[in-house]
């Protein structure tokens, strides 16, 4: 066996993020572009646009760029927790998610604030339904498991939010040690994250295969403390290719415990 530990990230490695959030974004620009005949694409761009310069503008970005909160999770996270940054986002974001479709509408000539909350509030709980696993990615990780390896989790972003998404997933089970950032209040790269994952596990960076779809976050991130490194490199995600070079790569979850257990 080439490791003792896979340490994975959660975000469209394990579990779909970014896809799920754009869908719940398509939904409901259809929903508000149909009560007043709009072109439901333009919609949507107008309101993507609109929540990044509106969270640039108002959201905590030092801290959040520090832990990987980024603004689709402001348009539906709790945001638990007494921390200054949590408390101003959970504060604020409701404001946040209505003030986005408000702009969106204003852009195609509309002013509707009772659609805005409505379809900020659609986006919420939507996004909530939208909750999906990776293909393939509960039988790797029960491959693994039987294998007799460690199995880590390593993901950014605000605790609440994401122990809610390893909750749905159904795959907590999987894991002999999870860490988020909000809880460390370190994120990837930095190396104090992984080290605080592998002390967890018991196991050395040198023993160890760190499995991520972002080379920026997983893979730096992964080398800077010893780590072997996997980028998942998934059709029609945009990463910088070139960043770095990783130790392996792969194109689907099925094809890791082949390169894990050799």
């Amino acid at each position: 066996m080439k490791f003792r530990a896979v340490l994975f990230d959660l975000d469209d490695t394990l579990v779909w993020d970014e896809r799920m959030s754009r869908q719940a974004l398509i939904e409901t620009a259809a929903r508000g572009a149909a009560v007043h005949d709009l072109d439901a694409g333009r919609l949507m761009s107008a309101a993507k646009q609109a929540g990044d310069t509106l969270w640039r503008a108002h959201a905590p970005v030092e801290r959040c760029d520090e832990l990987g909160i980024v603004a689709f999770e402001g348009m539906w996270g709790h945001f638990q927790g007494e921390e200054d940054y949590l408390r101003h986002l959970r504060e604020w974001t409701p404001q946040f998610r209505r003030a986005i479709w408000e702009h969106a509408l204003q852009e195609q000539g509309m002013e509707d604030g009772k659609l805005a909350e409505q379809l900020g509030e659609f986006f919420r709980l939507r996004r909530r339904e939208l909750q999906d696993r990776l293909p393939g990615a509960e039988a790797v990780l029960h491959t693994l498991q039987q294998a007799g390896l460690r199995i880590g989790l390593l993901t950014n972003g605000a605790a609440s939010v994401q122990r809610e998404k390893i909750e749905t997933s159904g795959l907590g089970m999987y894991f002999d040690a999870a860490v988020v950032s909000g809880e460390l209040g370190t994120g990837k790269p930095e190396p104090a994250i992984f080290q605080h994952l592998l002390g967890r596990l018991g196991v050395e960076a040198r023993e160890s295969l760190m499995v991520g779809n972002s080379l920026s976050r997983d893979v730096i991130g992964g080398q800077r403390v010893g780590l072997h490194t996997c980028w998942l490199a998934l059709e029609g995600e945009d990463e910088p290719v070139g960043l770095v070079e990783p130790d392996f790569t792969i194109h689907s979850l099925g094809e890791l415990p082949r390169l894990v257990l050799g």
